[in-house]
């Protein structure tokens, strides 16, 4: 029974994926359309191996995603124990097949088949209902299930309320083996035990048609007794191994011609090869310190990753630095900065920047600016921002005057060891009038790491 349990797993994987990309150890399955639905992008090993060698393939493969997974079919304590021992989560799934008649029988006559369709306001009030949810990962979900239903034939069954969609599963078969997944009750109607009803429809359904029936569930989750007493029993069990992203990596800033988010190591990787490609007139040194003079040695990338790296790692409420990268049709053109310093107390921001010279004279450096200061001060409630110009940088100078900053002082600075000036500029909050329209995007959650919740 597992083992056709885990063939059936396999082809689905295999059939939803965009991408197969062979590993050491397995494949990598990806689905780049949807990069931000863990459950569409991972390496699958069929067998346990050294974690540390998972991990490597992970790493490897996973370069343009910000998570890391890796789901090893055939769970393994020792395997579980390396992943651990290196910061990764270890979630266990219980693989349960339907080996016996339930406990007892219910009414379910108010279950039926629906479309996908007409789950779309369930399954959305679903997802906005958890402590993660929002909009925009709603839709990322659905496009996941359009794959999911494109690669193995997928029914959705519904139970009613009140004429409402009250709780939902799916069945997906291919006519000798089913899956019953995606079990869900819409918060307000938790606890009449629809849940048990939806269920119980699905697998009659499932039955009529397929020798083998089986679902997932977690370890210490609830619904693992129902299932028990639906008549599934455990007959196998697989591991999602997890390295999950910073929570920053959610928060998006747009506009009309910019997206400014954190990089993945490929889209850093690609931002220090634009740098290389020049940002300025070397015969000039626009920054504080001269960190483009080193651009043609060895190792200038990797240490430019390194950089934004650094910044994610050393991240406090009272003290952190924003390295937003600013995306121009899906491409970094540039970074966008934000800084702050026992930000709670002062309510104060200090941004610098940098567009590659392809992506000069467009007008993007005052958008991405724009982008910045209406995070700092509708989004974080930031009641100054800083900036400055150094000598011989006109344009920074320009796009600080574009916004309304006003000159508060100088100082000297030595980039390259001759002193130049450094023209000091702030704008308070009410002063501001972004020229571009902003939407920020998952910033409500990450307030306290801004130590502006």
């Amino acid at each position: 029974m597992i083992d056709r349990i885990h063939a059936f797993r396999a082809a689905l994987q295999d059939a939803a994926a965009e991408q197969r990309v062979p590993a050491a150890h397995g494949v990598g399955l990806f689905a780049p359309s949807v990069r931000e639905v863990y459950d569409m992008n991972y390496v699958r090993a069929e067998e346990p191996a050294p974690a540390e060698e998972l991990i490597a393939d992970a790493e490897r493969l996973m370069e343009d995603y910000f998570h890391k997974r890796v789901i090893l079919e055939r769970a393994d304590s020792r395997t579980a124990t390396g992943f651990r021992a290196h910061g990764w989560t270890v979630v266990p799934h219980l693989i349960m097949a339907r080996t016996r008649e339930p406990d007892r029988r219910v009414d379910t006559s108010v279950v039926r088949e629906v479309s996908f369709d007409e789950l779309t306001d369930a399954r959305r009030e679903v997802t906005v209902g958890e402590p993660w949810g929002d909009d925009e990962i709603s839709s990322l979900l659905e496009d996941a299930k359009r794959l999911i239903m494109r690669a193995v034939p997928t029914r959705f069954f519904a139970a009613f309320a009140g004429g409402e969609v009250a709780a939902y599963c799916e069945v997906r078969s291919d006519g000798t083996v089913a899956q019953i997944e995606d079990v869900n009750a819409l918060p307000r109607f938790r606890g009449r035990g629809l849940g048990r009803l939806v269920v119980q429809h699905a697998l009659d359904e499932a039955r009529a048609a397929n020798d083998i029936v089986y679902l997932e569930a977690l370890t210490e989750d609830w619904p693992r007794q129902l299932y028990a007493k639906l008549g599934f029993d455990v007959v196998g069990e697989r591991h999602f191994n997890t390295l999950f992203p910073h929570p920053l990596t959610r928060l998006r800033v747009r506009t009309p011609r910019l997206e400014l988010r954190l990089a993945t190591r490929t889209e850093l990787r690609a931002l220090g090869e634009l740098a290389q490609r020049g940002i300025h007139d070397p015969a000039v040194m626009p920054f504080g310190v001269a960190w483009t003079d080193d651009s043609d040695r060895p190792g200038f990338v990797e240490e430019g990753i390194e950089h934004h790296d650094a910044r994610l790692r050393e991240w406090q409420p009272d003290n952190w630095t924003l390295n937003l990268i600013a995306f121009h049709h899906g491409h970094p053109a540039g970074v966008q900065s934000v800084r702050g310093e026992r930000f709670a107390e002062r309510r104060t921001v200090d941004t610098g920047s940098w567009l590659g010279r392809e992506f000069q004279g467009q007008g993007l450096g005052t958008e991405m600016r724009s982008a910045a200061l209406y995070l700092a001060f509708e989004g974080l409630a930031a009641t100054v921002a800083t900036s400055g110009a150094i000598a011989g940088n006109p344009q920074s100078l320009g796009v600080s005057r574009k916004l309304g900053y006003e000159v508060v002082g100088a100082h000297m600075v030595s980039p390259r060891g001759e002193p130049l000036e450094h023209t000091d500029l702030e704008l308070r909050r009410e002063n501001f009038r972004s020229p571009v329209p902003v939407e920020l995007v998952a910033l409500a959650p990450l307030l306290p790491l801004f130590g502006a919740g």
